[in-house]
């Protein structure tokens, strides 16, 4: 079985409460001289779409031709054919979704989840967390949100806390409505959105800003600091209570495994659309395993980029949340073959064959990509 083409498909479907807000996504289909297409999704897409199918083209001559029910050997050519200029960062995020789609062709030839192929299902179902309030927002708006996050079943919500200024106050104020509406019962969490400010937070700052917090019994607080140096991130977590996580942002399991050693994180956050696939994300769960930190994979995409961290959750011991954005995406629900089944805020296994996506026909035509549409803010 060999690999005979590679290619990437641009998207751009409508997206969050204003009826004029849109969102691109770069999937990636890889064909096999079987017929079997896989699927597989990079985060790139929402930011850089064209230039994300620019590396999808760059990668068909350094994997055509190879077995692609072996996806982490795949990766393995495709990385060190590019590791002079791509060894972290937009690169590998792309060499994501071509790893993904060949977990998708492995689960579909041997006719199982892909879950079932990294060692079985490790849980009988997992939390799930909506993730949502954007800074965007109103408290009225903020509020109304969680209240139907909380109608949906989700065992906790996620906001963002990032007004680009520092404003303990203000952030206080939006938390405090919503820990009203989710009551004491359901985890409430923060994502500063990797501190994205003109003059980012110290550790000083954000740690007042936690113990500003402190009251409203955060399950977590992401990414309050710049994502460049773990050393700032393990000052953080010595000086509060509240687990401090992070990582979707990061590229490799060796990067991953440099950051867990110098204890930046209480709660580790890879994704498999953005680390270089399964296979690393995989790698990096394990590693925050022997540190005995708990996972929480990072979901910020359409169907694959789900399907992908939800097979990665359910067979990694550690994982103890699944994310789900709730701002709403169609490249969701009509791409799952199978509907996801949450039952009282925990997600089931799934049971299609490989990552359970598909493409229907009319998609392509439905959400016709607009160049140029690409996010300058991901939130």
């Amino acid at each position: 079985m060999r690999i005979t083409d590679v290619r990437p498909v641009l998207l751009t479907h409508p997206y969050g409460p204003d009826p004029s807000g849109r969102r691109s996504a770069c999937f990636v289909e890889v064909d096999t001289d079987t017929g079997i297409t896989g699927i597989g999704e990079t985060y790139a897409g929402v930011y850089v779409p064209e230039i994300a199918a620019a590396i999808v083209e760059l990668f068909r001559p350094l994997i055509v031709g190879l077995d692609p029910t072996c996806p982490e050997a795949v990766f393995r050519t495709a990385y060190r054919a590019t590791s002079y200029f791509g060894r972290t960062g937009v690169t590998v995020m792309v060499l994501s979704a071509i790893e993904n789609a060949l977990w998708d062709i492995a689960g579909k030839v041997r006719g199982v989840p892909v879950h079932a192929l990294l060692g079985g299902a490790v849980h009988d179902a997992l939390p799930v967390y909506g993730s949502g309030g954007p800074f965007t927002m109103n408290i009225p708006e903020l509020v109304a949100q969680a209240a139907d996050t909380k109608r949906r079943g989700f065992r906790g919500f996620k906001i963002r806390v990032n007004f680009f200024r520092y404003q303990p106050e203000l952030e206080a104020e939006r938390l405090a409505a919503v820990r009203e509406v989710l009551g004491d019962e359901n985890a409430l969490a923060i994502d500063a959105v990797q501190n994205y400010n003109p003059k980012p937070w110290t550790v000083k700052e954000a740690a007042h800003m936690l113990r500003v917090f402190e009251p409203l019994n955060l399950a977590w607080a992401e990414e309050m600091l710049p994502p460049f140096d773990p050393q700032p991130y393990a000052e953080l977590r010595r000086s509060t209570s509240t687990p401090i996580s992070g990582g979707e942002g990061i590229t490799t399991a060796v990067q991953f495994e440099q950051w867990l050693g110098a204890g930046a994180f209480d709660l580790a956050q890879p994704d498999a659309t953005i680390i270089g696939g399964i296979g690393e994300a995989r790698r990096a769960c394990e590693a925050a395993a022997a540190r005995s930190i708990p996972v929480a994979v990072h979901v910020w995409g359409s169907a694959p980029t789900l399907a992908a961290n939800i097979h990665l959750a359910f067979a990694t011991p550690n994982c103890v949340w699944v994310e789900h954005p709730v701002l709403g995406n169609p490249l969701e629900a009509e791409l799952f073959l199978e509907p996801l089944v949450i039952r009282n805020g925990h997600v089931q296994a799934p049971s299609a064959p490989g990552l359970g996506i598909a493409i229907p026909p009319g998609v392509r035509e439905k959400y016709r990509f607009v160049p140029g549409s690409g996010s300058t803010f991901g939130v």
